[in-house]
């Protein structure tokens, strides 16, 4: 009894380090709150087929939302970055779950996404506006959201 009970925990151990980290398949994204990454697109015409990842951080303060597009410093460099910040965030002292994204292709960026909720192992649909060049994008949720995932990603002029 005793091994089938070190089997299980060592099973939801492996199960929950694998949450704790990005996900990055072809052309899909999954990212557990409190994640920041940069990719760079693999573009067949104007649809992404792969993405390279650039680096990887983790987000350990909550981010205030209003100081985020207050800072911003548009940039006219387009260097074919794409960066998504998933962490929790504030909005005139209230938490909230934030998506930011970051992308320099010098295109409008459309993608679909699924939201997670704490404690569900399903993914539910979830609308997101298309990210402009050199532009901050912000999605929020009040839902608790632990992870989403990010796919259908298309660049148009």
């Amino acid at each position: 009894m005793k091994k089938h009970l070190c089997i299980v925990a060592l099973f939801f151990t492996f199960l929950i380090q694998a949450q704790e980290n990005i996900i990055l398949k072809k052309n899909e994204i999954t990212i557990p709150l409190g994640k920041k990454i940069i990719l760079i697109p693999e573009l067949e015409e104007h649809k992404v087929i792969a993405f390279k990842r650039i680096s990887e951080d983790d987000i350990t303060e909550k981010k205030d939302i209003f100081l985020i597009l207050k800072n911003f410093k548009k940039s006219s460099l387009n260097d074919n970055t794409i960066e998504f910040e998933f962490s929790e965030s504030e909005m005139m002292k209230s938490p909230i779950i934030t998506l930011v994204t970051v992308q320099k292709t010098g295109k409008k960026m459309g993608f679909k996404a699924k939201i997670r909720l704490k404690g569900s192992p399903l993914y539910q649909p979830t609308s997101i506006v298309p990210a402009h060049s050199n532009m901050v994008s912000v999605e929020q949720w009040n839902d608790p959201v632990d992870s989403i995932f990010l796919y259908d990603f298309k660049l148009e002029d």
